[in-house]
Protein backbone atom coordinates (compact mmCIF):
# COMPACT_ATOMS: atom_id res chain seq x y z
CA UNK A 1 0.00 0.00 0.00
CA UNK A 2 2.75 2.60 0.42
CA UNK A 3 3.48 2.65 -3.44
CA UNK A 4 -0.43 3.64 -4.04
CA UNK A 5 0.64 6.59 -1.64
CA UNK A 6 1.56 8.13 -4.66
CA UNK A 7 -1.31 8.87 -5.93
CA UNK A 8 -3.15 10.87 -3.48
CA UNK A 9 -3.43 14.47 -3.79
CA UNK A 10 -3.81 17.01 -1.47
CA UNK A 11 -6.14 19.60 -2.96
CA UNK A 12 -6.45 21.94 0.13
CA UNK A 13 -3.49 23.66 -0.31
CA UNK A 14 -3.76 23.72 -3.84
CA UNK A 15 -4.57 27.37 -5.50
CA UNK A 16 -8.37 27.48 -7.76
CA UNK A 17 -7.42 26.18 -11.61
CA UNK A 18 -5.65 23.54 -13.11
CA UNK A 19 -2.75 21.63 -11.96
CA UNK A 20 -1.38 18.71 -13.47
CA UNK A 21 0.00 15.43 -12.34
CA UNK A 22 1.71 12.56 -13.99
CA UNK A 23 3.16 9.07 -13.11
CA UNK A 24 4.52 6.25 -14.74
CA UNK A 25 3.02 2.80 -13.87
CA UNK A 26 4.36 -0.57 -13.72
CA UNK A 27 3.73 -3.59 -12.26
CA UNK A 28 4.45 -2.41 -8.30
CA UNK A 29 1.28 -0.42 -8.85
CA UNK A 30 -0.48 -4.12 -9.57
CA UNK A 31 1.06 -5.95 -6.55
CA UNK A 32 -0.63 -3.78 -4.49
CA UNK A 33 -4.20 -4.15 -5.83
CA UNK A 34 -5.51 -7.35 -3.60
CA UNK A 35 -6.43 -9.99 -7.11
CA UNK A 36 -5.59 -8.04 -9.99
CA UNK A 37 -5.33 -10.18 -13.23
CA UNK A 38 -2.65 -7.45 -14.40
CA UNK A 39 0.75 -8.91 -13.79
CA UNK A 40 2.97 -6.30 -15.31
CA UNK A 41 2.28 -3.00 -17.29
CA UNK A 42 4.09 0.31 -18.70
CA UNK A 43 1.60 2.76 -18.27
CA UNK A 44 1.75 6.54 -18.50
CA UNK A 45 -0.85 8.45 -16.62
CA UNK A 46 -1.30 12.47 -17.16
CA UNK A 47 -4.02 13.78 -15.29
CA UNK A 48 -5.64 17.50 -15.58
CA UNK A 49 -6.91 18.08 -12.29
CA UNK A 50 -9.06 20.93 -12.14
CA UNK A 51 -9.96 22.69 -8.83
CA UNK A 52 -13.17 24.55 -8.57
CA UNK A 53 -14.64 26.30 -5.56
CA UNK A 54 -17.44 23.47 -5.11
CA UNK A 55 -15.64 20.92 -7.25
CA UNK A 56 -13.06 18.85 -8.93
CA UNK A 57 -12.97 17.95 -12.56
CA UNK A 58 -9.91 15.06 -13.28
CA UNK A 59 -8.92 14.29 -16.74
CA UNK A 60 -7.11 10.82 -16.97
CA UNK A 61 -5.36 10.22 -20.39
CA UNK A 62 -3.71 6.76 -19.74
CA UNK A 63 -1.03 5.27 -22.35
CA UNK A 64 0.81 1.97 -22.90
CA UNK A 65 0.45 -1.36 -22.20
CA UNK A 66 -0.58 -3.89 -19.46
CA UNK A 67 0.29 -8.04 -19.41
CA UNK A 68 -2.17 -10.36 -18.31
CA UNK A 69 -2.45 -14.35 -18.85
CA UNK A 70 -3.72 -15.36 -22.27
CA UNK A 71 -7.01 -17.36 -21.61
CA UNK A 72 -6.29 -20.19 -24.22
CA UNK A 73 -2.28 -21.08 -23.34
CA UNK A 74 -2.31 -19.16 -19.63
CA UNK A 75 1.32 -17.76 -20.98
CA UNK A 76 1.97 -13.53 -21.04
CA UNK A 77 -0.03 -11.50 -23.32
CA UNK A 78 0.25 -7.83 -23.99
CA UNK A 79 -2.82 -5.96 -24.48
CA UNK A 80 -1.96 -2.24 -25.47
CA UNK A 81 -4.36 0.33 -23.32
CA UNK A 82 -5.13 3.98 -24.30
CA UNK A 83 -7.65 5.64 -21.92
CA UNK A 84 -9.28 9.23 -21.58
CA UNK A 85 -12.05 9.42 -18.93
CA UNK A 86 -13.29 12.14 -16.93
CA UNK A 87 -14.33 12.24 -13.64
CA UNK A 88 -15.90 15.25 -11.43
CA UNK A 89 -15.58 15.43 -8.09
CA UNK A 90 -18.46 17.36 -6.18
CA UNK A 91 -18.58 18.16 -2.39
CA UNK A 92 -21.67 17.20 -0.31
CA UNK A 93 -23.05 14.44 1.56
CA UNK A 94 -21.40 11.09 2.25
CA UNK A 95 -24.72 8.86 1.49
CA UNK A 96 -25.49 10.16 -2.15
CA UNK A 97 -25.38 8.04 -4.99
CA UNK A 98 -21.66 8.03 -7.03
CA UNK A 99 -21.64 7.08 -10.63
CA UNK A 100 -18.97 6.41 -12.71
CA UNK A 101 -18.30 9.92 -13.96
CA UNK A 102 -19.47 11.60 -10.51
CA UNK A 103 -18.08 10.94 -7.07
CA UNK A 104 -19.40 12.73 -4.08
CA UNK A 105 -16.80 13.06 -1.28
CA UNK A 106 -17.22 14.92 2.37
CA UNK A 107 -16.64 18.36 2.46
CA UNK A 108 -14.26 17.68 5.10
CA UNK A 109 -12.05 15.83 2.65
CA UNK A 110 -8.49 17.61 2.07
CA UNK A 111 -7.57 15.00 -0.03
CA UNK A 112 -8.26 12.08 -3.06
CA UNK A 113 -6.74 8.91 -4.02
CA UNK A 114 -6.56 8.85 -7.38
CA UNK A 115 -5.63 5.07 -7.75
CA UNK A 116 -8.72 3.20 -7.31
CA UNK A 117 -9.54 5.77 -10.52
CA UNK A 118 -6.99 4.39 -12.47
CA UNK A 119 -7.56 0.67 -11.72
CA UNK A 120 -10.72 0.52 -12.54
CA UNK A 121 -10.23 2.50 -15.96
CA UNK A 122 -7.36 0.05 -16.81
CA UNK A 123 -9.11 -3.09 -15.75
CA UNK A 124 -12.62 -1.82 -17.51
CA UNK A 125 -10.53 -1.21 -20.91
CA UNK A 126 -9.50 -4.82 -21.16
CA UNK A 127 -11.23 -7.12 -23.14
CA UNK A 128 -13.86 -9.77 -21.51
CA UNK A 129 -11.83 -12.61 -23.43
CA UNK A 130 -8.03 -12.39 -23.75
CA UNK A 131 -6.15 -14.54 -26.31
CA UNK A 132 -3.63 -14.13 -28.44
CA UNK A 133 -4.54 -12.87 -31.92
CA UNK A 134 -3.68 -14.65 -35.12
CA UNK A 135 -0.58 -14.71 -37.76
CA UNK A 136 -0.93 -13.58 -41.48
CA UNK A 137 -2.16 -17.26 -41.83
CA UNK A 138 -4.73 -17.57 -39.45
CA UNK A 139 -2.75 -19.55 -37.20
CA UNK A 140 -3.03 -18.75 -33.24
CA UNK A 141 -0.40 -16.45 -31.90
CA UNK A 142 -0.36 -18.85 -28.40
CA UNK A 143 1.72 -21.13 -26.88
CA UNK A 144 1.91 -24.77 -28.92
CA UNK A 145 3.03 -26.45 -26.52
CA UNK A 146 0.81 -25.58 -23.98
CA UNK A 147 -2.43 -26.25 -25.91
CA UNK A 148 -0.97 -29.43 -27.25
CA UNK A 149 -0.42 -30.26 -23.35
CA UNK A 150 -4.27 -29.12 -22.64
CA UNK A 151 -5.18 -31.04 -25.57
CA UNK A 152 -3.90 -34.31 -24.27
CA UNK A 153 -5.20 -33.71 -21.06
CA UNK A 154 -8.35 -33.18 -22.17
CA UNK A 155 -8.18 -36.73 -24.77
CA UNK A 156 -7.64 -38.79 -21.00
CA UNK A 157 -10.93 -38.59 -19.95
CA UNK A 158 -12.02 -42.18 -18.08
CA UNK A 159 -15.34 -42.25 -17.78
CA UNK A 160 -16.51 -44.82 -14.39
CA UNK A 161 -17.78 -48.12 -15.84
CA UNK A 162 -20.34 -47.80 -13.36
CA UNK A 163 -22.01 -44.96 -14.93
CA UNK A 164 -22.01 -46.27 -17.85
CA UNK A 165 -24.55 -49.05 -16.62
CA UNK A 166 -26.89 -46.12 -15.44
CA UNK A 167 -27.30 -45.26 -19.11
CA UNK A 168 -28.95 -48.55 -19.57
CA UNK A 169 -31.39 -47.61 -16.58
CA UNK A 170 -34.63 -46.65 -17.89
CA UNK A 171 -37.22 -44.74 -15.48
CA UNK A 172 -40.77 -45.44 -15.70
CA UNK A 173 -43.54 -42.40 -15.48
Amino acid sequence: MKYLKNFVIPFKGLSIGVHQFGWEIDRRFFEEVENSEIHDAKLSVRLSFELQERMLILQFNIDGFVVVNCDRCLFDLELPVKIDQTVFVKFGEEDLDETEEIIVIPETDYQIDVSRNIYEFVVLSLPMRKVHGEDENGESLCNVEMLNKMNEYVGEKKVDPRWDKLKNLKLDK
